[in-house]
């Protein structure tokens, strides 16, 4: 009876422990979402709140003194980077480094483009004939134009690149009707195959895809051993 005693005390012992242990890597977890936030704060002054850091991983604690984050996820509703307006972004990191000037072994990001700024930079990089307007029409990006009375709409594809996005002209409607670009009077070959740079991007991150919604354009970012 005597063993049986001391063997409960031990496994209450331990488990007191375990739970204290638990309580403890939730406090440092908590800490690290936090400083995070904070971090993220700090470097985007544009965004005022929202911003939600997670820490994945069983363990927080193993996590510190390995030196290095298994996974994180931070959110915000909108954000400013390098001038370019941002809503919905989800950065998703593996492998992130906490102490020296080690590289995060990768990198995953969405985010949605104003349709309004997507615009601008096309047109900024388009030439068009007078009189032709880039809009969203219909869900889908067009070059409106009225020829004779008649309505035309170029409609443009985005295509992403490493390093770029691609606009191309994808199909001529005019009055309602699909044509050919030669049976339109006006000179659309500044729609063709024209590349918008997209410089801002660190090194070793890349476009992988772009989707033009009612939203905006939702972009996504891909890369690995990225530099802090």
């Amino acid at each position: 009876m005597r063993r049986l005693r001391s063997a409960l005390a031990v496994l209450v012992a331990l488990g007191l422990l375990a739970g204290a242990a638990w309580l403890a890597d939730g406090w440092v977890r908590s800490e690290v979402e936090s400083r995070i936030e904070t971090a993220v704060l700090a470097e985007l002054p544009e965004i005022e709140s929202g911003v939600e850091a997670r820490l994945g991983g069983t363990f927080a604690i193993p996590q510190l003194v390995a030196g290095r984050l298994d996974d994180v996820t931070v959110t915000a509703p909108e954000a400013v980077v390098d001038g370019v307006a941002l809503a919905d972004v989800r950065i998703e990191a593996t492998g992130v480094p906490i102490r020296g000037e080690q590289a995060i072994a990768s990198v995953h990001a969405t985010g949605t483009v104003p349709i309004e700024t997507v615009l601008a930079a096309v047109e900024r990089r388009v030439r068009l004939p007078d009189g032709v307007t880039l809009e969203l029409h219909e869900g889908e990006i067009a070059a409106v134009a009225n020829v004779l009375g008649v309505p035309l709409e170029a409609y443009v594809a985005l295509a992403a690149e490493p390093r770029a996005i691609v606009v191309d002209l994808d199909r001529l409607v005019l009055g309602g009707a699909t044509v050919d670009s030669d049976d339109v009077p006006l000179d659309l070959d500044g729609l063709l195959s024209t590349v918008v740079d997209l410089e801002v991007l660190p090194p070793a991150v890349e476009l992988t895809s772009v989707e033009v919604t009612p939203a905006g354009v939702v972009v996504e970012l891909a890369g690995n051993d990225v530099e802090l």
